[in-house]
C-alpha cells in the first residue's frame, strides 16, 4: 500500500512539474506584446487636431501585457509613406490627440504599437482620415466636392461592408454650430458630390462624416473651406450720352470703377429688339479699363446720317458670359423740310430701355430744338445765331416759324442749321440720358404760290385769305407788279397789289380764264417772273 501511495505521489509531482515547465516555456514564447486594435481616426473640425481611438489587445498568456502605447505618424518621403514615432502614452490610455498636427490642412496617416518591456509590438494597420477637397466651376455656378475614402484595409475594421452612407454638412461660416446637413445618403462607393447654383464671392465650408455599421464609431473628415472667387461685378453700368459730330458718334458711359471685370464690349445694333438686331450687331470697341468714359464710332459715317443706331456695353466674365449690360441708347436723326416761312422738323424718338434696366419705369423724354441762322456773309462752320426754337416738348415733331427773320435779310438768303437734344428724365426731373443729333442744314428757297381762281363777289376767306382777291403768296420779302390779260392780250389790270376782278373801268370782268404775269423784284437777286392763268367765277 505504501509502495502504491509513493507511486501516485511521484506521478502527481511529475505532472505538476511538466505542467509548470510547459506553461513556463509557452509563456516565454513571445517577448513582444500584441498590437492594439486601432479603432478609428477622426478630426476635430473646429481645431483640425486628429484624434486616435484604440482598444488594448486581448489577453493572451503567450504575450506580455503592454506597458503603454506608441503613436506613429506617417510622412511621405518621395513616393513612400514612412511612419515615425511621435509620442508614447500609458497602458490605461486609449485615445490620443495629436496637438502638433492639423487634419484640416493635410491628410494624416497613423499607426499604433503596444509598448513592451524590451521591445514594442508590431504596428497596427494604417488609418488615414477622409480627405475632402472642393473645386469651383465658376462658369456653371457649381461646386464639385471630391474626397479620398477613409483608409483602413483591415477586413474587420473600416472595410466597405462595415460602412454606412456618408453624411455631408455645410455652412457659410466656420462656426460648428452653424452647420446643416446637406445630404445623408451619399453612397460609400462614390467620392464625388456636386452643388449647383452657388453664389459668387461667398464662403462655403463642408465636412463629411462616416459611421460603422457594427460599432458605435463615427469619423469626421477635414473641414474644407472654399471661397467662390469671381471678379467683382460692377454695381452699375449705364450709357449716359451720345453726341453726334461730323466725324463720328461720341458715346459716353459710366462703369463702376471698383469692378474686377476686365472685359467690356461696345456693341452697335440697328434695331431695338434682340431678335432683329442679332444680325446687325457690330462690335465697335473692346476694352479692359472700367474707368474708361467714352468711345468714338466712326464706322459707316454716312449711314449714321440717315440711319438710327443703338448702342450698349456688355461686361463679360472669365467664362465669356455676359454678366451685366448697360441700357440700350439710340441716336436721333432729324428730318427737315420747308413749309413756306416755316420749317417742319421730325426726328427719331429716344428709347427708354426698361427691358434691361427696369428702374427706368416712369421716366420721360424731353426734346429741345436748336436753330442756328447764318446770313450770306457768315461762315456756316461758325456758331451763327444760335437760338432755342423749342424746349420741353414731348413729341418728336415741331414746326419752326421763321417770320421773325423777315426784314433784316431776305429770308431765302439765310441758311439754317437744326439739331435736336433729347433728355431722359427721372420722375424727380433729373436727367439720366442725353443724346444730341447731327446738324441738319436747310435753305428757305424763294417760293411763290398763286391762287388758281378768284370769286370777285364772294365774302368767304380761305386760310385767312379772301377769295375775292387774286394776289401772290410770297415766302420772302420782296416787291412785285401784277399784270392781268384777257384772251386777246389786252391789259385788264396792272399794279403792285392784288387784283379784285375788275377792269380799268371798275367793272367786274366776265367769267372765264385770264392770263397773269407776276414780276417779283428783289434787292440782290434780280427779278423772279411767274406766269400762268386764273379762273374768274361767280358762285350763286
Amino acid at each position: 500500500m505504501i509502495k502504491d501511495k509513493d507511486m501516485k505521489t511521484k506521478q502527481l509531482f511529475s505532472l505538476l512539474f511538466f505542467t509548470l515547465i510547459y506553461f513556463g516555456c509557452y509563456a516565454q514564447t513571445f517577448n513582444k506584446p500584441k498590437e492594439p486594435t486601432f479603432d478609428y481616426l477622426t478630426i476635430d473640425i473646429a481645431s483640425g487636431q486628429p484624434i486616435l481611438h484604440w482598444t488594448a489587445p486581448s489577453f493572451d498568456p503567450q504575450y506580455p501585457n503592454p506597458i503603454g502605447y506608441i503613436i506613429y505618424r506617417g510622412s511621405l518621403l518621395g513616393s513612400t509613406m514612412t511612419f515615425f514615432e511621435i509620442d508614447t502614452v500609458g497602458q490605461n490610455t486609449f485615445t490620443y490627440t495629436d496637438i502638433n498636427a492639423n487634419g484640416n490642412n493635410e491628410r494624416l496617416h497613423y499607426k499604433i504599437a503596444s509598448l513592451g518591456l524590451t521591445e514594442p509590438s508590431r504596428l497596427s494597420p494604417e488609418h488615414a482620415q477622409i480627405w475632402l477637397t472642393t473645386k469651383y466651376d465658376s462658369c456653371n455656378a457649381k461646386l464639385d466636392l471630391y474626397w479620398d475614402h477613409y483608409y483602413n484595409l483591415d477586413i474587420n475594421g473600416w472595410s466597405n461592408p462595415n460602412r454606412k452612407k456618408y453624411q455631408l454638412y455645410w455652412s457659410n461660416s466656420p462656426d460648428i454650430n452653424s452647420f446643416q446637413l446637406l445630404s445623408d445618403s451619399i453612397s460609400i462607393f462614390t467620392n464625388k458630390y456636386s452643388i449647383s447654383n452657388v453664389q459668387e464671392n461667398t464662403n462655403y465650408y463642408f465636412y463629411l462624416t462616416l459611421e460603422r455599421k457594427d460599432k458605435p464609431y463615427k469619423t469626421y473628415s477635414n473641414l474644407n473651406h472654399i471661397f467662390t472667387k469671381m471678379a467683382i461685378h460692377p454695381d452699375y453700368m449705364y450709357l449716359d450720352s451720345i453726341i453726334a459730330k461730323e466725324k463720328g458718334m461720341y458715346i459716353y458711359y459710366k462703369i463702376d470703377p471698383f469692378t474686377e471685370i476686365k472685359n467690356f464690349k461696345l456693341i452697335r445694333w440697328e434695331h431695338a429688339d434682340t431678335s432683329r438686331s442679332i444680325f446687325s450687331a457690330k462690335i465697335i470697341e473692346e476694352f479692359s479699363d472700367p474707368t474708361k468714359t467714352h468711345s468714338i464710332d466712326s464706322n459707316d459715317n454716312w449711314a449714321a446720317r440717315t440711319r438710327k443706331f443703338y448702342y450698349k456695353i456688355d461686361a463679360y466674365n472669365g467664362c465669356n458670359a455676359v454678366i451685366k449690360t448697360t441700357n440700350l441708347c439710340n441716336t436721333i436723326i432729324p428730318k427737315v423740310r420747308p413749309k413756306g416761312i416755316k420749317v417742319h422738323l421730325e426726328w427719331d424718338t429716344l428709347l427708354i430701355d426698361t427691358e434691361r434696366q427696369p428702374f427706368r419705369q416712369g421716366n420721360n423724354v424731353e426734346y429741345i430744338v436748336y436753330r442756328q441762322a447764318y446770313t450770306q456773309n457768315e461762315d456756316i462752320t461758325g456758331p451763327g445765331e444760335l437760338n432755342i426754337a423749342a424746349s420741353g416738348i414731348s413729341e418728336a415733331v415741331f414746326d419752326d416759324d421763321l417770320s421773325s427773320f423777315k426784314g433784316h435779310d431776305p429770308l431765302y438768303k439765310i441758311i439754317f442749321k437744326y439739331f435736336i437734344e433729347a433728355i431722359e428724365r427721372r420722375p424727380d426731373n433729373s436727367g439720366i440720358t442725353f443724346v444730341r443729333s447731327r446738324e441738319a442744314i436747310i435753305e428757305i428757297l424763294p417760293d411763290v404760290i398763286m391762287p388758281t381762281a378768284i370769286a370777285p363777289n364772294s365774302s368767304i376767306s380761305n386760310n385767312n385769305r379772301s377769295r375775292n382777291i387774286f394776289e401772290p403768296i410770297i415766302s420772302f420779302d420782296a416787291k412785285y407788279t401784277l399784270t392781268i390779260y384777257d384772251r386777246w392780250g389786252g391789259i385788264i389790270y396792272y399794279g403792285n397789289q392784288g387784283w379784285n376782278g375788275q377792269n380799268k373801268n371798275g367793272e367786274y370782268v366776265k367769267e372765264g380764264t385770264y392770263i397773269y404775269r407776276l414780276v417779283i423784284t428783289t434787292d440782290d437777286s434780280g427779278d423772279v417772273i411767274k406766269e400762268g392763268s386764273v379762273s374768274v367765277v361767280y358762285p350763286k
